[in-house]
């Protein structure tokens, strides 16, 4: 059964047009229900995140159907989707889909959410009643390829972001984590990143401070923490296990006088401080106090640059395995195929022996001798057979000649033949 991907991604698709095509969460129900009525369209997955969308299909439908359905639902014309998508079919669709779910195909390599949003996109698909037996094969080997491409590769062992590399830096300072206290300073992108990290992490404490206090109260009781004032920053600072500070603000915000009189209060305990603003927020001389680590944008950066070259470099086993679950599953797919072919070789085979069976046993009933209808059946039977196979032989171009006379030597074993 033909197997078919048409999207469109961060790589394809500017940021506008990739919100245009997506689906909320709310309109994927009847948008699976109302793409199964594409003629010869059987089962289909829809996958919507902020990256990227895609509609994986199997079913005997076209690119074009399909191209006109996807536009009717995000108002994209055929030509703006074919300008900034793509279509793969059978192996090459099968192996976007599992590069996909390995994270081969994300704008971070190797990140690990997306197996979770192909499974879940898997699950409402199948929810909805829209999948069958091979797109439920599909995702279930597209699970397994993922997982041995994480397990068997570094592609997701190295922090390529900043909030996640900052957590690794504190993780080789502090024997437990999970038992310090961390102070985030601003109330931007970033330190929401932080926040997420570290409590996914099991931080013991969080706790946010922001000129606007208001965005540091929301910070907090968005990630279980608590908030601070901003005027009583240096107050706090003894409390920092890790202190993580990404503002606007023209100058520090941190000095090294602070730092200095915060450690006195913290009895050698050392600090983990990530200033990831730029101008810097903590005063850069801080990093010649005993006991504070500090590291700037350029240090995480650096850190960053080297592990997405070690992850490039897994990338390229992980495409191997890839490869090796590609195999595997259309070898499946070309085995079912077989299995059908063969199936209404039968049929046809049964229901032309039944016929000329039933004329034999006519004959015979009406006294015919059946040591003659017997062979004239046998002989009947194998002249239909042959006939269609013969004159397919006959009437090929001579290019094919050879091919065909090989397949059918080898389906029928003549060479064995004594």
């Amino acid at each position: 059964m033909p197997l078919l991907v048409l999207g469109l991604n961060h790589a394809t698709a500017p940021l506008a047009l990739r919100e245009q095509a997506a689906f909320a969460p709310d309109e994927l129900e009847p948008a699976l229900n109302e793409a199964r009525q594409v003629e010869g369209l059987e089962e289909i997955v829809v996958l919507s995140t902020c990256n990227r969308t895609e509609l994986i299909t199997s079913g005997q439908h076209s690119t074009d159907s399909l191209t006109r359905w996807l536009g009717s639902r995000s108002a994209l014309d055929a030509d703006t989707l074919s300008g900034h998508g793509y279509v793969l079919e059978d192996a090459a669709a099968v192996r976007h889909v599992f590069r996909v779910a390995a994270g081969l195909d994300s704008m971070v390599l190797g990140e690990p959410q997306i197996l979770g949003q192909v499974k879940q996109a898997f699950a409402d698909a199948d929810a909805a009643e829209a999948v069958g037996p091979t797109l439920r094969r599909l995702f279930q080997k597209a699970n397994e390829a993922a997982k041995r491409a994480r397990s068997q590769t570094s592609i997701g062992r190295n922090p390529v972001s900043f909030a996640f590399a900052g957590v690794r830096l504190a993780e080789q300072i502090f024997e437990d984590v999970t038992q310090q206290t961390a102070l985030l300073i601003g109330a931007g992108e970033m330190i929401e990143l932080f926040a997420a990290h570290l409590r996914a992490r099991g931080l013991r404490r969080l706790l946010f401070c922001n000129r606007t206090a208001a965005r540091a109260d929301a910070l907090a009781h968005k990630h279980a923490g608590a908030s601070i004032p901003f005027s009583e920053l240096d107050a706090y600072l003894p409390d920092a296990d890790l202190l993580v500070s990404c503002t606007g603000s023209p100058t520090p915000i941190v000095t090294r006088a602070a730092l200095k009189q915060a450690l006195k209060r913290r009895r050698r305990r050392p600090v983990c401080a990530l200033d990831i603003a730029v101008p810097r927020d903590i005063e850069p001389a801080a990093s010649t106090l005993d006991d504070v680590y500090l590291y700037a944008v350029d240090d995480l950066q650096a850190i960053i640059d080297r592990n997405q070259q070690a992850r490039r470099d897994a990338a390229e086993q992980a495409e191997e395995l890839i490869q090796q679950h590609v195999d595997q599953f259309m070898h499946w797919v070309q085995t079912r195929d077989a299995g059908a072919v063969v199936g209404e070789l039968r049929k046809r085979l049964n229901r032309e022996a039944d016929e000329l069976t039933a004329a034999a046993l006519a004959q015979i009933a009406r006294g015919e001798d059946p040591a003659k209808v017997l062979p004239r059946l046998a002989h009947t039977l194998g002249q239909r057979w042959l006939h269609t196979p013969s004159r397919a032989i006959r009437e090929a171009p001579p290019e094919d000649q050879a091919a065909l006379q090989a397949a059918v030597k080898r389906l029928f074993d003549l060479d064995n033949d004594a």
